[in-house]
C-alpha cells in the first residue's frame, strides 16, 4: 500500500510534520511526500535525508500558481492521501483528489491555522486588517490567507479520517491524537559527548547554558526569555537560540534585541539546523525553556521541540499553555506565560539544582520513551491506517 502524504509548502516549516508522519509511516508502507515549494527549496533541516521520495511544483509568478497546483495533483498517486493541515495546497489538493479518484482521505492538523490568522489580525491595524483581507481574496493558495484558513477548515469534515497534534485540536475537530513523537534512539544522549561538543560549538564548559531551539515566532514568548536572562545578572549564564532564520524580520528583530539587552558575552543565535545535528545543540543545553505566550496562536499547538528536550534527558521549564503542563508533569517545571520574572526565578532554581535537574531530566526522557517516542507514535498510526488495509 502506498500512501502520499500532502504538505502545503515544502520550503516551509510546515514540512517538519508530514516529514514526521512520513518516517513512521515508512517503517511499514510505500510513502510519499507531495507539496508546491514557494521558497528556495526543500526545508533545510530535511533537505539532505534521501530516504523521503519528494515531488513538487515550483512555485512562481502571481495567478499562475492556480495551474500549478492543478497540475500537482496528477503527481498523487497513492492508495490513501494523507493531508498535512487544512489548507488549499495540501487538504484542498486532496479533496480534488478524492472526488476524482475516490481514494480515502485522512486530515491531520497540527496547529489551528485559523488562530494564527486570528492572533495577527487582532494585533493589526483596520487599514492593515483591510489590505490583508484583499490579498487573501486573490492569492489564496498562499498558506498565510486568512481565506484559506477559515474555508479549509469549514471542510475538515469531508476528511475520512482525522489526526491531530493535542488535546485542544481533538476537542475542536475529535480525531485522533498523533503527537509530535521523536525517534528516542536517535535522540538519546548516551550517544554525545557534551564537553567535546561545547568545545566544537566554542562553548566555555564552565558556562551554563539557556536553551531555545525552534522556530521563533511572535507567540513564542522568546521576548520574554530575554527579559528573564537580563534579570539574573550571572554572568556565567548565557542564553542560545538555535533555529534563526536571518531573512526573517522577526529573527533579525529578536536577535539585535538579545544583543543589546545580553551582550555578546550573554547570547549566542545559531541557523536553522538539520534534523541530525538538533541532539548536539542540546547536549551543550544546561537547561531548555520553552515561554509559549497564551493566545490564539499557541491555545492550539504543542512546540514539537518539547519532545526534542525530553528525549534528550533535558531538565525543561514550560509556560502554562496547551497541553504543556500535561506533557511535563512530574518531569519538568511550569510557569505562568508573560511572566519573566517567575521565569528568570525559575530558571536560577534549576540551574542551582543540577543534581535535581538531572533527575527530572532522566524522568522527563523516560517518560518521552513510554509516551510519545516513534514506536508509540507507530501503533496509533497503525489503528488509524489499519481500517484502509488492502486497499
Amino acid at each position: 500500500m502506498k500512501i502520499s502524504i500532502l504538505t502545503p509548502d515544502l520550503s516551509h516549516n510546515c514540512l517538519g510534520r508530514a516529514y514526521l508522519l512520513a518516517k513512521i509511516l515508512q517503517r511499514h508502507y510505500e510513502v510519499e511526500i507531495i507539496g508546491p515549494i514557494f521558497g528556495d527549496g526543500i526545508w533545510k533541516p530535511v533537505a539532505d535525508d534521501n530516504s523521503i521520495a519528494y515531488k513538487s511544483v515550483k512555485i512562481c509568478g502571481r495567478f499562475k500558481p492556480y495551474w500549478q497546483i492543478k497540475e500537482l495533483a496528477k503527481e498523487i498517486d497513492g492508495d490513501i492521501i494523507y493531508a498535512s493541515k487544512p489548507l488549499f495546497t495540501s487538504f484542498g489538493l486532496g479533496l480534488f483528489k478524492r472526488l476524482l479518484n475516490h481514494r480515502p482521505l485522512i486530515l491531520d492538523i497540527d496547529d489551528w491555522e485559523l488562530g494564527f490568522a486570528k492572533e495577527n489580525y487582532r494585533n493589526s491595524s483596520l487599514l492593515s486588517r483591510l489590505e490583508s483581507l484583499v490579498i487573501s481574496t486573490l492569492f489564496s493558495y498562499n498558506i498565510g490567507s486568512y481565506w484559506n484558513r477559515l474555508i479549509s477548515e469549514k471542510f475538515v469534515f469531508f476528511a475520512d479520517s482525522i489526526t491531530v497534534s493535542n488535546s485542544y485540536l481533538k476537542s475542536k475537530f475529535n480525531g485522533t491524537i498523533v503527537c509530535h513523537g521523536r525517534d528516542t534512539q536517535i535522540f538519546d544522549p548516551k550517544r554525545f559527548n557534551k564537553n567535546m561538543l561545547r568545545e566544537k560549538y566554542k562553548i566555555d564548559e564552565n558556562k551554563k547554558v539557556v536553551m531555545f531551539l525552534g522556530t521563533p515566532g511572535t507567540h513564542k514568548g522568546i521576548e520574554d526569555l530575554i527579559k528573564a536572562i537580563e534579570i539574573i545578572k550571572d554572568r556565567n549564564i548565557v542564553l542560545i537560540i538555535v533555529g534563526i532564520d536571518n531573512k526573517d524580520n522577526y529573527c533579525i528583530s529578536i536577535v539585535n534585541t538579545a544583543r543589546t539587552r545580553l551582550g555578546e558575552e550573554r547570547f549566542k543565535g545559531y541557523e536553522l539546523q538539520l534534523f541530525e545535528i538538533v541532539p548536539e545543540f542540546l547536549v551543550i543545553a544546561d537547561l531548555v525553556v520553552i515561554p509559549q505566550r497564551k493566545n490564539f496562536a499557541s491555545v492550539g499547538q504543542v512546540p514539537a521541540k518539547v519532545f526534542d528536550a525530553m528525549a534528550m534527558a533535558k531538565p525543561i521549564i514550560a509556560t502554562n499553555v496547551s497541553d504543556l503542563p500535561e506533557i511535563l508533569d512530574g518531569c519538568g517545571w511550569i510557569v505562568e506565560p508573560e511572566n519573566p520574572e517567575q521565569l528568570a526565578e525559575t530558571i536560577q532554581y534549576v540551574l542551582n539544582n543540577s543534581q535535581e535537574a538531572d533527575i527530572i531530566g532522566q524522568k522527563a526522557r523516560q517518560k518521552c520513551i513510554e509516551k510519545y517516542s516513534w514506536d508509540v507514535m507507530d501503533k496509533i498510526l497503525m489503528r488509524v491506517f489499519g481500517k484502509y488495509k488492502g486497499i
